[in-house]
């Protein structure tokens, strides 16, 4: 065998050998740190575990090519998620969960809703912090569609409401509306008569204030005549006998 032929057999076993190791050390690299962020319906183990199913998921190398060519999961109350390699052994899972102001029973399922009143959920769950809401007249629901009301405009109601419960750290979790879409908020043993949209932030930071002052007790607060913050009498409460 001459020189060149050894040298050349030399370089072909350099290379095989080379990417074997690569090889190797791609199915090798495992994940051993992962960080979730933007997650409130799950904890981060339970997010792990419905995004990570396998034992060769927490291969990097495989975890990585399964994310680019590969649909994600579908998961329930998540719109979408990304995967971000920080390197090769750490992996952060930014989630995107639905955007829910209430829910609605329906056919022994709770079906949650957004801003638009479009069902994004269908669960015998009950998620804390998203109130049910009743009053609101439907018969055919389909799921990623308009709740069929006859006020569209209602949703946009729940959306504001909610948003100012949250803002005055307020925990109610069931609203009911009217026939003239007023809202009554039930909370605790407490039933509050908010009425329509007028002054509604001020109610509400007055039924901050109010609320403590009730702690225990059972009974309806009336705030649909409310008059402003300065007004002595702007409620009147009502115990149950």
């Amino acid at each position: 065998m001459t020189d060149r032929r050894r040298r050349k057999e030399i370089t072909i076993y350099g290379i095989l050998l080379f990417f074997l190791l690569l090889i190797l050390l791609l199915f090798s690299t495992r994940v051993n740190k992962i960080t979730v962020l933007g997650n409130k319906q799950y904890t981060e183990k339970e997010l792990t575990k419905m995004i990570l199913t396998k034992e060769l998921d927490y291969n990097s190398f495989y975890a990585f090519i399964k994310d680019k060519i590969r649909p994600h999961k579908t998961i329930p109350f998540v719109e979408k998620y990304e995967l971000h390699w920080k390197n090769p052994f750490a992996l952060e899972i930014i989630v995107y969960e639905k955007n829910m102001v209430g829910y609605v029973e329906y056919m022994s399922s709770n079906l949650y809703f957004d801003g638009d009143g479009n069902v994004v959920e269908s669960t015998k769950k009950k998620i804390p912090g998203i109130p049910r809401i009743t009053g609101l007249k439907f018969s055919k629901v389909s799921l990623y569609k308009a709740l069929p009301v006859e006020n569209k405009a209602i949703f946009q109601d729940i959306l504001n409401l909610g948003a100012a419960l949250r803002l005055e750290e307020i925990d109610c979790d069931h609203i009911e509306y009217s026939s003239s879409y007023t809202a009554t908020l039930y909370i605790g043993d407490i039933k509050v008569l908010i009425g329509d949209n007028e002054d509604m932030e001020q109610k509400l930071m007055s039924l901050k204030d109010i609320l403590p002052a009730l702690k225990g007790r059972k009974g309806t607060l009336d705030l649909s005549r409310y008059q402003g913050r300065k007004e002595k009498e702007a409620y009147v409460f009502k115990e149950n006998k």
